[in-house]
């Protein structure tokens, strides 16, 4: 995913981004480790979602904190 698609997403569609994503993860590990794998990429494309993802989260949390201040 696109990080200007992340950037539009809400905090709580954000959070839940994270959580199907950490799942898939999880899932494409085990898909890979038993090799019923289809994409070898999927999970190099998952981990970079969650990271763009944890990120604007972050960035979201420090700018409400520094507002607040």
């Amino acid at each position: 995913m696109k990080l200007q698609d992340i950037t539009k997403k809400t905090d709580a569609e954000l959070q839940t981004l994270i959580t199907e994503s950490r799942a898939q993860l999880a899932k494409a590990v085990i898909d890979s480790r038993t090799k019923e794998v289809k994409d070898t990429k999927q999970q190099g494309r998952l981990k970079k979602t969650i990271a763009r993802a944890l990120t604007v989260a972050r960035e979201r949390e420090i700018t409400t904190q520094e507002a607040a201040k």
